[in-house]
């Protein structure tokens, strides 16, 4: 099928815009990528604003590119179809309905022909879809919309790109062919514009899904897709299973034996009336509850998120995110911004409130620690403050949008210009700071004169939003953009919010990355995303009604395995929710609970007995296992790393502070070998510190296969335990919150 620019040449007296048409054939063909002549720097001295975001500038350069006297002999043609070498190849035949447009155009004088409508947006229909199996086709349409109102099919201008080729293609017609069973974007770029649809494809198989009742409405919306795609939701997780769960992803420590023994254990055990005989239950030697009563799972997270340990849990994903670090500023000042942190979480402060104090924060840092939030945009020895690091901060944090490519160059990826990046960093222009009376003081101020300069025109710049309205004349800026965030984006403020905590618990966001909002990059579960935000804002934007919301979710408290099921395999059972996602424990979380396991906590330096590794103020006193397991420098906006190491095997297999604590004659191994005589008594106790459940029938055999073998071998049993709780600690399922 011709391509739509062809429909020119069918009149002699047609003219040929520049915009609407010479732009397209230069973003179909590639000319505009940013691999090509789209780039910051162009190619071959040839630069062209990416994807036809700058149809002016975009004229300037070409024009310098075209001879009106024979078009033939124009650069611009000449290069693609290869009649001079061409580092892009040869793109263009002279035959080529491409060719003879451009050629048209340069007849009729080269003009950029700027009059008329311009194309504000475009959309791509339909924007999901799901196929049901490979093999199986779709077509997409895309329709640019026109500053007079009125539409245009751009189908066959735009370019197509599509995120995993290989769950489905797309060709310049906008042809769909689903290939593999999976999620993935299509992607149309066009007049400096961008549009996503989303496609699912399915393998063929029938599949009868039961009508699984929701608890809320987390699981009525992942129920409906899944059932969509014919995915059975897997079943609850047992109770053992769910409180350990719960308990590290709520407030980062394991149940200790004493909880376990209160709640109850549903799974095997030894009897009550051998377990009585063992004493108390310090070692993890404790009676179980009279009995085995279903866990009330409700009443056990309301406890859980009033308890302490809520709070600096979360406390330290806070400092992760507004990188609470000391490359940035003094240790007192970490202090007094992680205690400020630390109590908005605990009081369950209005967050909208908690935004606006940090973000027009003026004063002492020490004395007003909400200032602390801008440190990551000064350096530290010259004191300059550098609004452009500090605007990307507020819109990643605040909207989970990340605007900083649009710093140097319009963004690749999302409708946004460099005129929006600097109309935005023009609310920062007048933030100021300096030393306070003590050298490691610093003070925010604001002053009454101080412009963002645009990098191109080197004119100032007027503070202007993203969605392109202007504060108030007379307004203080910070004041302004506040009230913008926290109030008139209300709702992408609470998105935002809300995917950041729902990521924390899944593992990734219903918009992944978490803080990266953009028309480019659709949510998993749009709806689903939307309701958790108006709750967030119905709840006063407060935490805690959020976090039981999802905790009480059928969704959360799904298994991460079960019978008969891919278990992780099917990359459509992870993204839809189906199944709980198994996550690594994060550094302080596993440092704390191998100290809670083996009876041995683990110590810093100058700070008290008691402190966790969760208490260290900014990284101050860290050790190599923290650095190990992904602790955060926090001098960049990136998540922990969930990617396993060889240094994590081989610390957790050979380190010094492990073989202290497996070791230690005051370890739990003491007191358990001291009060029973009975093998099985001691590693059902250990499994239950270390899993929060009993061994199986299997693990027992191999355990005391094992056991036996060491006696035999001439060693001592306090060495099998030793080796059984090294073994222990180095599990996948101990290492693992699933």
């Amino acid at each position: 099928m011709p391509p739509l620019v062809s429909i020119l040449l069918l009149a002699a007296g047609v003219d040929v815009s520049f915009e609407r048409d010479v732009i397209s054939i230069l973003t179909t063909k590639g000319c505009n990528s940013s691999g090509c002549h789209g780039s910051p720097a162009g190619q071959a001295g040839f630069k062209l604003s990416l994807y036809g975001s700058d149809p002016a500038a975009d004229h300037t350069v070409v024009s310098r590119r075209i001879d009106l006297k024979n078009a033939d002999n124009s650069l611009i043609l000449r290069k693609p179809s290869f009649a001079a070498p061409h580092g892009g190849g040869h793109i263009l035949t002279k035959s080529a309905d491409e060719y003879r447009v451009i050629q048209q155009w340069i007849e009729q004088g080269g003009k950029r022909n700027a009059s008329g409508p311009r194309i504000v947006s475009i959309e791509i229909t339909p924007r999901e879809q799901i196929l049901s199996a490979p093999g199986a086709a779709a077509n997409v349409t895309v329709t640019g919309r026109l500053s007079d109102g009125t539409t245009r099919d751009m189908t066959r201008e735009v370019r197509y790109a599509v995120n995993d080729e290989a769950v489905v293609t797309v060709d310049a017609t906008g042809a769909v062919k689903a290939k593999g069973r999976g999620l993935t974007t299509v992607l149309a770029r066009g007049m400096g514009r961008t549009a996503t649809a989303q496609f699912i494809v399915l393998d063929g198989a029938a599949a009868s899904v039961s009508q699984r009742a929701p608890t809320n409405f987390i699981d009525r919306e992942v129920f409906a897709k899944l059932r969509e795609v014919r995915i059975e939701p897997y079943p609850l997780s047992g109770d053992d299973a769910f409180r350990r769960r719960v308990y590290l992803d709520a407030i980062g420590v394991l149940p200790t034996t004493e909880e376990l023994a209160h709640n109850g254990l549903a799974s095997a055990r030894p009897s009550g009336e051998q377990l009585a005989r063992l004493g108390p239950c310090r070692s993890g030697l404790c009676a179980p509850a009279e009995a085995a009563a279903p866990l009330d799972r409700a009443k056990l997270i309301d406890e859980l998120l009033n308890r302490d340990e809520y709070t600096s849990h979360w406390l330290v994903k806070f400092e992760d995110w507004f990188r609470n670090s000391q490359y940035y500023s003094q240790g007192r000042t970490n202090a007094s911004y992680k205690r400020w942190l630390a109590e908005m979480i605990r009081a369950d402060r209005p967050y909208d409130e908690a935004a606006r104090e940090m973000i027009t924060a003026t004063g002492d840092t020490t004395v007003h620690p909400a200032g602390n939030f801008w440190h990551p945009a000064i350096d530290f020895m010259l004191k300059t403050f550098e609004v452009s690091k500090a605007t990307p901060t507020v819109t990643r944090l605040f909207l989970g949008q990340r605007i900083e490519c649009a710093e140097c160059h319009n963004h690749p990826l999302e409708n946004l210009t460099q005129d929006d990046f600097y109309g935005m960093a023009a609310f920062l222009g007048r933030t100021k700071v300096k030393h306070g009376y003590a050298q490691y003081r610093r003070v925010w101020y604001n002053t009454r004169e101080g412009e963002v300069l645009h990098p191109v025109s080197k004119q100032p710049v007027a503070p202007k939003f993203l969605d392109g309205t202007t504060p108030a004349v007379n307004a203080e800026r910070r004041d302004a953009l506040a009230e913008w965030i926290t109030r008139t984006q209300k709702m992408q403020f609470a998105r935002a919010t809300v995917n950041r905590i729902w990521a924390e618990y899944f593992g990734a966001g219903i918009v992944e990355p978490a803080d990266d909002f953009r028309s480019t990059n659709m949510a998993s579960h749009p709806a689903l995303l939307d309701q958790l935000a108006q709750a967030f804002i119905d709840g006063g934007f407060r935490f805690k009604p959020i976090h039981r919301l999802i905790l009480n979710s059928q969704t959360y408290q799904a298994s991460a395995r079960a019978p008969g099921r891919a278990n992780g395999g099917d990359p459509l059972e992870r993204v839809l929710l189906a199944r709980y996602e198994p996550r690594k424990l994060p550094a302080e979380v596993l440092l704390d609970a191998v100290g809670q396991v083996t009876g041995v906590p683990q110590t810093f330096g100058n700070y008290p007995e008691g402190t966790t590794a969760k208490d260290l103020v900014a990284s101050i006193g860290s050790t190599y296992f923290l650095t190990t397991f992904g602790h955060p420098r926090r001098d960049i906006m990136e998540p922990r790393s969930q990617a396993p190491s060889l240094a994590q095997a081989l610390h957790l297999m050979n380190a010094d502070a492990m073989r202290e604590k497996i070791g230690s004659p005051k370890n739990v191994l003491a007191e358990l070998l001291e009060k029973t005589l009975d093998d099985r008594a001691g590693l059902d106790a250990l499994y239950r510190r270390a899993y929060s459940r009993a061994p199986s029938e299997k693990e027992w055999r191999a355990a005391e296969n094992f056991v036996g073998a060491e006696k035999e071998a001439g060693r001592s049993r306090r060495r099998a335990f030793e080796n059984v709780l090294w073994a222990i600690l180095n599990s996948k399922e101990f290492q693992l919150n699933q």
